[in-house]
């Protein structure tokens, strides 16, 4: 009676010890990490999503442990709560990685569902309204910033010497994707980078009405450059914005780029236009939260939002930039980008405190 007693307890225990080694706790072993980045869109447009998959190489590159996948879930909005919950549910990520505005209210829903699951949200907040997402760790980006940078270079070459595609007309363009409120801090940095060097540059707009029909960018910016004197635009429409540079290139005209360094990108025929990139680090950014979840910092049910000062808003400074931007003016960037460091210049933005 006792030798069974014993037997049965001895069973018991080796079934608890099983199942202790096997469940994964909470906090798990964060070398051990399994991470999904869900793309709404496509790869390729050589600006922001390719941003975010550059992010997941450099985790990769500097975690080899951690295991990383990437879905591109396409441009059909009707798809991405399925691809979303399908993924969640399956339990296979200790990480899920989503962005933008069209994705925010879908993981605060899904992340209620399954309040285990963690998730970084990139280029929105989560955390903005009365209800806290305990686990979400969102990621806003300073936009305004980049655009000031981008303002501030184009009021410069209007003004400087040995610019063979500029035409001194002191007319520059914005070609955004959408006019949504990222597009838009966008605009009041580019507007208010352009005036501090030059009062008298005038700012035209055009939106494409989407992130993805390069045709119609390209025929907006033909209408700026051909009919409007506009000497540069600043291309902020993601995939679109591929048509503004095509449209740079066959006027002979300058543009800047947008998010990744979109000359180093292309061939050389049309990065010669491209005076430079703004950088939208979400590359970096992403890498920055996996550091600090490493190391242990609650990140989850935070917002951060990130600028100059944290790497993660820059200037592409390539070739092409140093070979076509002449030694003064990038000198004027570079006391511009201290100046931001070191909040000495005030730049409007279309996000305010609740927002961030």
């Amino acid at each position: 009676m006792y030798k069974k007693i014993f037997i049965m307890l001895m069973v018991l225990c080796l079934a608890l010890t099983a199942c202790a080694g096997t469940e994964k706790t909470k906090d798990a072993d964060k070398n051990d990490l399994s991470i999904l980045l869900l793309i709404n869109g496509t790869l390729g447009d050589k600006s922001f999503f390719d941003s975010a998959e550059a992010g997941m190489e450099l985790i990769k590159e500097k975690y080899p442990e951690i295991s990383t996948k990437t879905i591109e879930m396409g441009t059909d909005e009707t798809k991405y709560a399925a691809i979303l919950e399908e993924n969640v549910a399956s339990k296979a990520y200790d990480i899920i990685v989503a962005g933008t505005w069209q994705l925010k209210d879908k993981v605060q829903k899904i992340s209620e569902a399954y309040p285990e699951q963690k998730y970084i949200l990139f280029d929105d907040n989560a955390n903005d309204g009365e209800k806290k997402y305990e686990n979400i760790y969102s990621i806003l980006y300073k936009q305004n910033e980049g655009g000031f940078l981008a303002g501030a270079l184009a009021g410069l070459v209007e003004n400087g010497e040995g610019y063979s595609f500029a035409k001194k007309t002191k007319k520059i363009g914005l070609i955004g994707g959408m006019d949504n409120k990222i597009v838009k801090d966008f605009l009041l940095g580019y507007e208010d980078g352009a005036k501090y060097v030059d009062d008298d540059v005038e700012v035209l707009t055009s939106y494409v009405g989407n992130f993805t029909d390069a045709i119609k960018a390209k025929d907006l910016a033909n209408i700026l450059y051909k009919e409007k004197d506009v000497d540069i635009i600043f291309n902020v429409a993601s995939i679109a914005g591929l048509g503004i540079i095509d449209s740079a290139a066959e006027t002979e005209h300058y543009v800047i780029g947008v998010d990744s360094d979109q000359a180093a990108l292309l061939g050389e025929a049309k990065a010669k236009y491209i005076l430079t990139s703004i950088l939208k680090r979400v590359d970096t950014s992403l890498l920055r939260a996996i550091d600090k979840y490493k190391a242990g910092e609650e990140i989850f049910g935070t917002t951060e939002i990130l600028g100059v000062k944290d790497d993660a808003i820059g200037i592409a400074d390539n070739d092409f930039y140093k070979n076509t931007v002449s030694e003064a003016d990038r000198a004027k960037i570079n006391e511009i980008i201290d100046e931001i460091k070191a909040d000495k210049i005030t730049i409007r933005s279309e996000f305010n405190d609740k927002d961030k």
